[in-house]
């Protein structure tokens, strides 16, 4: 689907979907050139341009200070009319139609904006005035990701279904009802391809798996009629999975860190659905409670229960992937935390994890489907 940017004057026409770098793009000017002349325009130039802008505000006192700066990663610049053309219009029509076409840079870094950060890139239409009148701009920005070959073939093995090995996430720790009292345990273990890298626009297979053994107790004090503290979770509200990012900018003599940014809930583990139909592809099963008797007693009527519950679903990154450049660096980690009753009993865990384009390179194949949509302001 074409977009179209336009003033009285001048519409830009241009397919505003995610891009690769590399890619070839292609689009149209329509010029109105009585409007033109109206507006005192004497050239139209277009310019495909990317940057890195970072700005750092810092408060002293009652006063902010800020620091900004931008690296330019490339520019360019086409003229597409000047008004000496106008003579070479058609007498039936005053719309004149001019195509242009730009070729990104191979080597770029993925769209990306948050923590005081952005990768930005566009085109710009400018129309040019004499003197010291303002120039008219149309601008359209466009997504763009990296081509990693290594990426596109992980994408394909995982969507084919993950045949190769899994790594092991396990937390675990002690847990008790109130202030006092003898002391459970709680664990669990996150199962997920092991992969050095994730790559984007890639349904990832996950399994959550959660096991709890009681305090000890006797037989006859096991509640009748109701889950035996603590009992794993079997509903994915009392669960949540996200993935974090930190932004590392400079600007520049000024560093700043911004952490925890949160960029998306995952595999359907949340208290609150976001969206619709967020835990329909949960799955969750729950294990019969089982009793452990105490070592040494022979009665085995003294001892603590264990359960268990297991949760599977599937996570796509639709985040720009991880990069490092000299004014701005981005990097991912996911936290999983189950909920259990009682203050400072939430089972935590975290874990770095590296981000990657799936995208092939220009020409090496078509996505199949519609283009993705990288997860970026409007």
């Amino acid at each position: 689907m074409l977009d179209m940017v336009d003033s009285q004057a001048i519409k830009l026409v241009f397919e505003r979907k995610l891009r690769v770098a590399g890619e070839t793009l292609v689009g149209e000017i329509h010029l109105n050139v009585i409007e033109l002349k109206k507006n005192k325009i004497q050239e139209v130039n277009v310019k495909l341009r990317g940057s890195v802008f970072t700005r750092i505000i810092r408060q002293v006192d009652q006063y902010q200070f800020a620091k900004t700066e931008r690296v330019e990663l490339f520019c360019d610049t086409t003229t597409l009319w000047r008004c000496t053309t106008i003579a070479h219009l058609p007498l039936q029509t005053h719309i004149l139609v001019l195509p242009f076409q730009f070729t990104l840079p191979s080597n770029l870094l993925p769209s990306c904006h948050g923590g005081g950060g952005t990768v930005g890139y566009s085109i710009e239409v400018v129309g040019v005035r004499p003197g010291f009148r303002l120039n008219e701009r149309i601008r359209c920005s466009i997504p763009v990701l990296p081509p990693n070959p290594r990426g596109a073939k992980l994408s394909r093995e995982l969507k084919a279904g993950w045949a190769g090995d899994w790594r092991t996430i396990e937390c675990s720790k002690k847990i008790r009802r109130g202030i006092w009292g003898d002391y459970s345990h709680v664990g669990m273990m996150l199962k997920i391809p092991s992969l050095d890298a994730l790559p984007i626009f890639t349904p990832i297979e996950f399994a959550l798996h959660v096991v709890t053994v009681s305090k000890l107790m006797t037989l006859k004090d096991t509640p009748k009629g109701e889950p035996v503290f603590p009992a794993p979770p079997l509903t994915p509200h009392f669960t949540q999975f996200e993935l974090k990012r930190n932004i590392h900018v400079r600007a520049r003599q000024w560093e700043e860190t911004y952490k925890s940014d949160q960029v998306a809930v995952l595999g359907g583990l949340a208290p609150v659905a976001p969206s619709r139909g967020f835990y329909d592809d949960v799955q969750v099963e729950g294990v019969e409670k089982v009793w452990l008797p105490a070592a040494g007693d022979e009665t085995k009527q003294q001892g603590s229960w264990k359960q268990e519950a297991t949760f599977r679903s599937t996570f796509m990154l639709t985040c720009p992937p991880s990069f490092t450049s000299a004014t701005m660096a981005v990097a991912y980690w996911m936290r999983i935390e189950v909920k259990f009753p009682g203050i400072g009993n939430n089972l935590k865990g975290e874990f770095p994890v590296q981000v990657v384009s799936s995208m092939q390179p220009p020409g090496a194949g078509t996505w199949g489907g519609p283009p993705p949509e990288l997860d970026l302001p409007p």
